[in-house]
């Protein structure tokens, strides 16, 4: 049914004409949306064309389809296509509809594309999936949410940064102050943080920080997302992850000579004093100009060895970052730290606040300092960039010994592939012919070539 009533009214049918399509199709809204499988269970052809000047549009031929562009990130294409279907919910299919960036994300004039925002934020993002991920991370339903929060939602829900903090403000979890200070921060320093400081290699992809807890889980990327992998790790102990790779068979080295061999036997005089007349002809043969001669001759310096950004891992994915974060610990300032060892000599609990507790827990100028031989962590950054399922596998042991690895760590990964050119679903009469299951297997292993790219079809 399409909206009546007043803008606000009609803004609110919107909404809830997405839930009601949710209802409908039988999908959990506290799961993400897949939106493009959404559009051919209605029906409706989809394609991903290479489009420039528009996001996408709601064609009404047959029974409409849906045009995405594949020169934007996954993201973008997600919530352009469910605005697109908003298009065709809310207008029942009829009209043309081409939406560029300002129709689609923008504060557009236009009632029927602001309707068609409304239907797409709550069709990705329902009440029902953001609150529950937000109390997954101990948010409660009126923030404060920081930047890292508000990343996580729009990660796990597959839209931007951007449109998530505006369907929170919109569920009024937060104000519109929040919003605009969140706004002020960029998504890709958010992302950088999560990946220890380093950028990501595309700012477009996902970081997905995982760690210990994370052990034989799965985990759903789209192609060029990145993991961190973060792994405690003692380097004092000469044990660190390694790849299966990077274990390669340990061979002893010979024992060194005995301690205590016999002196050298000692010189006697005439052999002294040849090499003492040796050493002065050798320091008066040759003018200190000598010097300077022979290194102004010497070949110029060998260029240094580039070395390689990535590092290729077997089935397709590479990593892009390994750093190690030392231990740390908590340390009190020089006063505060002999106050609190004479309040545990008295044996109290008191804080130098006069607060009750530790004293390292309330103290508002701790500072961290670092732990000798304590146990830090490892980040390892894995790109994965072909499509399809992925097994990450690490073994924690020593390089120095064939020992059997003390633990393993393995991380399973299913990985989206970029979508390009029509479905072949809503292209053919007969979808179970041979050559049509061929077809959809290559696109679910391998991406398409463009169509408009040379010796394509």
């Amino acid at each position: 049914m399409a909206p009546n009533g007043n803008p606000w009214q009609r803004s609110l049918q919107a909404a809830e004409s997405a839930g009601r399509l949710l209802d409908e199709l039988g999908l959990d809204p506290t799961r993400q949306v897949d939106v493009f499988s959404m559009c051919e269970d209605l029906g409706l052809w989809l394609a991903f064309l290479p489009m420039d000047g528009l996001l996408g549009a709601f064609v009404p031929e047959g029974t409409g389809g849906v045009l995405i562009t594949d020169r934007r990130p996954i993201t973008v294409q997600r919530y352009t296509a469910a605005h697109e279907l908003g298009h065709w919910r809310l207008e029942h299919g009829h009209g043309l509809a081409l939406d560029g960036e300002e129709h689609v994300f923008g504060v557009s004039a236009v009632e029927r594309e602001r309707l068609a925002q409304m239907f797409a934020a709550n069709l990705l993002m329902p009440p029902p999936l953001v609150l529950s991920l937000l109390a997954r991370i101990g948010v409660g339903d009126h923030g404060p949410v920081r930047p890292d929060q508000a990343y996580f939602v729009a990660r796990e829900v597959g839209v931007s940064y951007e449109a998530a903090v505006r369907q929170l403000t919109n569920l009024q979890v937060i104000t519109a102050a929040d919003a605009s200070a969140l706004l002020d921060v960029r998504p890709l320093t958010v992302k950088s943080q999560l990946a220890g400081g380093r950028r990501p290699v595309y700012g477009y992809a996902d970081v997905w920080p995982v760690d210990e807890q994370w052990n034989d889980q799965l985990v759903s990327l789209r192609a060029d997302d990145e993991v961190v992998v973060s792994l405690p790790e003692n380097r004092s102990t000469g044990y660190r992850w390694m790849f299966d790779d990077e274990v390669v068979e340990v061979t002893p080295t010979p024992e060194p000579p005995p301690i205590g061999d016999p002196p050298p036997a000692p010189l006697d005089a005439g052999e002294i004093s040849h090499l003492l007349q040796t050493a002065a002809t050798a320091r008066t043969g040759r003018a200190p100009g000598a010097a300077l001669d022979r290194a102004r001759r010497l070949p110029p310096a060998l260029p240094a060895m580039s070395v390689t950004a990535e590092r290729v891992l077997p089935g397709g994915a590479a990593v892009v970052g390994d750093d190690y974060l030392p231990g740390r610990t908590r340390a009190l300032r020089p006063n505060d730290a002999r106050r609190a060892r004479l309040a545990a000599a008295a044996g109290g609990t008191d804080d130098v606040a006069g607060r009750s507790g530790t004293p390292e827990t309330h103290v508002t100028d701790a500072y961290d300092q670092l732990r000798i031989a304590a146990t830090g962590r490892r980040l390892l950054g894995i790109r994965f960039v072909d499509p399809g399922p992925k097994t990450l596998r690490l073994q924690h042991r020593s390089p120095y010994s064939s020992a059997p690895p003390v633990e393993e760590y393995v991380l399973h990964a299913i990985v989206e592939p970029r979508r390009q050119g029509f479905s072949i679903d809503q292209l053919v009469e007969d979808s179970n012919e041979a050559w049509v299951g061929d077809a959809r297997d290559h696109k679910a292993h391998q991406p398409a070539a463009r169509i408009d790219e040379p010796g394509s079809d």
